[in-house]
């Protein structure tokens, strides 16, 4: 990696607290909240990690954090928190349901300097409150017309399952109309909540069909996905072949995750706690984690995913992964992703 531009994330959950409860929630239970010292140190011993990476392998780098919940604007502390971030060198981001953003929230987010602010939306007023709760879906309309009204850079996420594949044209459309720079698209994890709509799960076929629908897609706003597969469905050209992912998924490799209580996880949604922010030198555990080593090397996987030539570009969803084998009881984060339609013999 000597030499190469390294796009790092941090997402942070600041909190667990919700004024929501989302139906594919991840979380499944409270936990003691990092106090605004505490999370301060988090972000100095990150800092000196990624100090570190740059002097010593001489990477161009772009560490940002992504702040979330629960919902993070029931952080009192936020704005010093997001100053704090920005004040270490760390591009800013978060990830809201978009009810509580007021003009007022969205003039300091401004001011804060906040690279994006993502809003959940998961198809149009019937799904949504379907999905999110009665009256989210116009609360998060108010939100997102006042992130644009204050020139914030906002995007929409979708998570996509059976419950709104029908509403995707409509997302794109309604974003656009509002001025929303981006829409995202991310899968379902059936794990915590989530645990209750493993049928709304989308196979494989769907998920294929669904992504050929997306490229076809033209309209007022970008569309994006961090989900490998969506990458991979899009993929022309030769494919890298290499040992060390080059792209992907981003768990352990471009990224982690701190959960509220300082807990530090692969990804949230793979709920593998690694360490604590709070007690560990995370230079260290980066370093030296066997969970996050097996993330990163071809030899670790197995099943499909192992054999594939999409391996360094993809490597399937981790957590999609962990949720189906943990469905079978069985406790492996390195199997092959259940929903993938793409994969291609390496041999």
């Amino acid at each position: 990696m000597l030499g190469t531009p390294y796009d790092f994330f941090i997402q942070m959950h600041l909190t667990e607290r919700c004024n929501l409860h989302c139906r594919h929630c991840y979380q499944t239970r409270k936990v003691p909240e990092m106090s605004l010292e505490e999370v301060t140190q988090a972000i100095e011993n990150i800092k000196k990690a990624t100090d570190s990476w740059v002097t010593e392998y001489a990477m161009e780098m772009s560490p940002s954090f992504h702040f979330t919940g629960g919902e993070p604007f029931f952080r009192d502390d936020l704005f010093a928190i997001l100053e704090t971030a920005r004040e270490r060198g760390f591009a800013t981001a978060l990830m809201s349901n978009g009810t509580l953003i007021t003009p007022e929230i969205a003039q300091r987010l401004k001011k804060e300097q906040v690279s994006d602010v993502q809003v959940s939306l998961e198809g149009m007023k019937y799904v949504h409150d379907r999905i999110r709760g009665d009256g989210s879906f116009q609360k998060a309309l108010r939100g997102i017309a006042n992130l644009v009204a204050n020139d914030v850079s906002t995007s929409v996420n979708m998570t996509l399952s059976r419950l709104n594949i029908d509403e995707v044209e409509g997302v794109v459309d309604l974003a656009g109309e509002m001025g929303v720079n981006m829409v995202t698209f991310s899968r379902l994890v059936s794990c915590g909540r989530g645990k209750e709509l493993g049928e709304a799960m989308l196979t494989p076929e769907e998920l294929a069909a669904l992504y050929g629908r997306l490229h076809k897609v033209r309209g007022k706003v970008a569309l994006s996905s961090l989900d490998p597969l969506y990458t991979v469905s899009g993929i022309a050209g030769k494919i890298p072949q290499a040992d060390f992912p080059v792209g992907g998924c981003a768990a352990g490799v471009f990224g982690i995750t701190i959960a509220a209580d300082g807990g530090i996880m692969p990804c949230r949604r793979m709920d593998l706690t690694i360490g604590n922010i709070k007690t560990d030198s995370f230079r260290q555990l980066w370093a030296e984690s066997p969970v996050l080593w097996a993330l990163r090397e071809r030899s670790s996987y197995h099943d499909k995913c192992g054999d594939c030539r999409y391996w360094s570009v993809c490597r399937g969803c981790r957590a999609v992964a962990l949720a189906y084998a943990r469905a079978d009881g069985v406790e492996d984060y390195l199997g092959a992703d259940p929903q993938c339609p793409y994969f291609k013999s390496n041999g």
